[in-house]
């Protein structure tokens, strides 16, 4: 599992959506890993099916 598998996870779990920062403390307390918030916009902006970015916030796409 890598970290665009982790920070995947953690976003899909939110409705709302959440910050990078927010991404990235909750991966590194679950994972035991550090990650940064520039890592999570990395991965953010390299896969850009999996997310959608509004308001600063990372969210996962509605699929209707």
């Amino acid at each position: 599992m890598d970290i665009r598998d982790k920070v995947v996870e953690i976003v899909y779990e939110s409705k709302e959506g959440l910050f990078p920062l927010a991404i990235a403390e909750a991966v590194s307390k679950r994972y035991s890993i550090p990650v940064n918030s520039r890592q999570v916009e990395d991965v953010v902006r390299k896969n850009p099916k999996l997310f959608i970015e509004e308001a600063g916030k990372i969210k996962a796409p509605v699929h209707e």
